[in-house]
């Protein structure tokens, strides 16, 4: 019914386990993808009853539709319910039991322990002590969760920062909750000259690869999440929206003096195929890639 992976090497092991407790595989995963924080699976089949052993990182679990009534059990025998619509926040070593009885539709993301990395340049990682929780009913993480099922399905750029991004804005949703311990230090300003000068060379090594944001973090020299704030402050925008806007100013560049076809351009500039390309460069610039080029000829 719902995955067990995470987000480190350990997660195959995870999903496997998983696998076996609701007997089927998963219908969608992130394997593959490149994502580097956080891992995200979507379970359909049918199933009467899965135990899951302790899994090693935290899930947040959003049942989308299927059996109508989920029974969950933990903590020696206590009993709650599920249904669609809900989530399920999984910590990490609690075993669970689910009687579910019939159709299961659910999406499972499992976030690796950077993900709740220190608001700070140390890049020490937070235990946030999360704790079981059944029938949260949460815009932002709802939505966040269908966002990503949405790029794995029909990925846009090359890279994992779109997802990375996705990941860091979960994981300090939840520490904000009342179920994880949510420590604020001080945000302190944006990156020094020599810190966004080597993230900005960086980023524009990456437009074609893609980049993770633990990568720009790592060149810095700062955690994830401080990384991301810190660039905000420095630039005025996001990593991933600057790495866009960057992928767009070099299509525009080779739209104007070569020959390439579009679908070319696209894979230099770094996006998945020419379709997210036209729709991303008009987004961007009010025009198509091929209006473009006719108008600068």
């Amino acid at each position: 019914m719902h995955g067990g992976v995470t987000a480190s090497n350990s997660h195959s092991a995870d999903v496997a386990a998983v696998s076996r407790a609701v007997g089927f595989s998963p219908a969608l995963s992130s394997e593959g993808a490149g994502w580097k924080h956080a891992a995200l699976y979507a379970w359909r089949g049918l199933c009467e009853i899965a135990h899951f052993n302790p899994l090693s990182e935290p899930v947040l679990i959003y049942h989308t539709g299927g059996a109508p009534v989920i029974d969950v059990r933990h903590d020696q025998g206590r009993r709650e319910r599920s249904r669609p619509g809900l989530m399920t926040l999984v910590p990490p070593g609690a075993p669970v039991d689910w009687y579910i009885g019939g159709d299961v539709h659910s999406y499972s993301l499992h976030l690796g322990a950077d993900v709740f990395a220190a608001r700070s340049d140390d890049a020490v990682p937070l235990d946030p002590n999360v704790r079981f929780q059944c029938g949260l009913v949460d815009p932002l993480l709802s939505a966040s969760i269908m966002a990503l099922a949405d790029e794995l399905a029909r990925p846009t750029q090359r890279g994992s920062l779109y997802a990375d991004a996705i990941a860091d804005v979960v994981g300090l949703h939840l520490l904000r909750l009342p179920f994880a311990i949510a420590p604020k230090p001080g945000i302190r300003s944006g990156l020094s000259r020599s810190q966004l000068r080597e993230v900005l060379d960086l980023l524009e090594d990456s437009i074609e690869r893609g980049v993770s944001l633990g990568d720009l973090a790592c060149k810095a020299g700062l955690s994830r999440t401080y990384f991301a704030e810190a660039f905000q402050r420095a630039t005025g925008t996001s990593p991933h929206r600057y790495l866009t806007q960057r992928r767009i100013a070099r299509a525009q560049s080779l739209l104007q003096h070569s020959a390439l076809p579009l679908a070319e351009i696209a894979l230099q500039c770094g996006f998945c195929n020419q379709a997210h390309f036209s729709q991303t460069f008009r987004q961007s610039t009010g025009t198509t890639p091929s209006r473009y080029r006719a108008e600068v000829k």
